[in-house]
């Protein structure tokens, strides 16, 4: 039987996995304060520069308080923190590089110096200036 979906053993190497990017909405209350999140500010900011990135990947905003959407789900209840790259179906060659395993068995990237060298060359941008 001929499909349209490949397997997974028919894709290519360069090919990329579906990936889905949590980020904090931007601004949220935590302890009776307004804030927003720094390290989600520079993944934003990239992602203005460069909007591919974003038109490549899913982008999900959650709320602060716990428990943020299907974040949880995905990596379980400790690991929600934000920014976040969830690799849904498998890393690719340049995510395992920065990938872990959570525990519920979810690739993902949670620092976000490393999710910005993963999309920096995934998407074949420039380097950040030292």
């Amino acid at each position: 039987m001929n499909s349209d979906k490949p397997s997974s053993q028919n894709l290519e190497r360069d090919q990329h996995p579906a990936v889905l990017l949590y980020l904090f909405k931007r601004d949220f209350v935590d302890a009776g304060k307004r804030y927003f999140c720094p390290h989600c500010l520079r993944v934003e900011g990239l992602m203005a520069l460069f909007p591919e990135i974003r038109h490549a990947i899913e982008v999900r905003y959650v709320a602060f308080a716990k428990p943020r959407g299907q974040l949880a789900e995905w990596v379980g209840e400790d690991q929600q923190s934000c920014p976040q790259l969830i690799f849904v179906d498998r890393d690719d060659s340049l995510s395992a590089t920065y990938s872990q395993r959570a525990p519920t068995g979810t690739l993902h990237i949670t620092r976000t110096n490393d999710i910005l060298s993963y999309l920096i060359e995934r998407f074949k941008l420039p380097q950040i200036h030292p």
